[in-house]
């Protein structure tokens, strides 16, 4: 199965970020760290959706400039081990690369999609007024809009699903490893995550994946 795999999609929190919010150290260095714990806590205390929660967490960014002067600091945050290395080598091997993310925004991404030279990069999409975040939702990225985009990328290369795989630790994960051809639980949250995918790895190198892609 894996020798039809010709695209490839990376979450970001947990598999390419070394932590579980890629999100919270900018919020710490805007002086939004505390207020961005708090809310998280407060999500969980109300067993909030990942679509209300997102919806929630995206009012902490209200005012924040959208006009690229955060890209340096979001290009310095910390990859997990061998991240960069791992990318390089599938872009390399000629697979199209790229991340599907329910933890960020489209301006958090596109730094990042820069710094590792990703084919595509798909988030949340927030709204944004005057050059700066409204602390409105457009666009939530959920587990069924995770599988919505990786269809529609699929159809603008004009490949099917069987060539589609997909890295991922949490459940919000789950549906894209269902639609996937081919699905990795890379230190799943839970062994429902590992369950969903047609393979685990726990480890904190990334480049153990490589061994899946020929």
């Amino acid at each position: 199965m894996q020798n039809e795999i010709k695209i490839i999609a990376f979450d970001l929190d947990g598999v390419l970020f070394d932590g579980p919010s890629a999100a919270f150290p900018v919020a710490h260095a805007l002086g939004l760290g505390e207020k961005f714990l708090r809310i998280m806590k407060e999500n969980q205390i109300k067993k909030l959706s990942l679509t209300e929660s997102i919806i929630e967490g995206s009012k902490i960014w209200r005012g924040i400039p959208v006009d690229g002067t955060l890209d340096s600091l979001i290009e310095s945050l910390p990859l997990m081990s061998g991240a960069e290395e791992t990318i390089h080598e599938l872009l390399n091997r000629g697979y199209v690369v790229g991340c599907i993310s329910s933890g960020v925004s489209q301006f958090f991404l596109k730094p990042f999609k820069k710094r590792l030279g990703l084919h595509f990069a798909y988030s949340n999409v927030l709204g944004e007024d005057d050059g700066k975040h409204d602390g409105e939702v457009q666009y939530v990225m959920g587990g069924p809009q995770k599988v919505e985009r990786a269809r529609e990328y699929l159809e603008k290369m004009q490949l099917q699903k069987d060539h589609f795989a997909c890295i991922g630790d949490g459940e919000n994960d789950i549906d894209l490893f269902h639609f996937a051809g081919f699905s990795i639980a890379f230190n799943p949250e839970s062994e429902m995550v590992s369950e969903a995918a047609d393979v685990t790895v726990r480890s904190k190198d990334l480049r153990d994946i490589l061994e899946y892609f020929s």
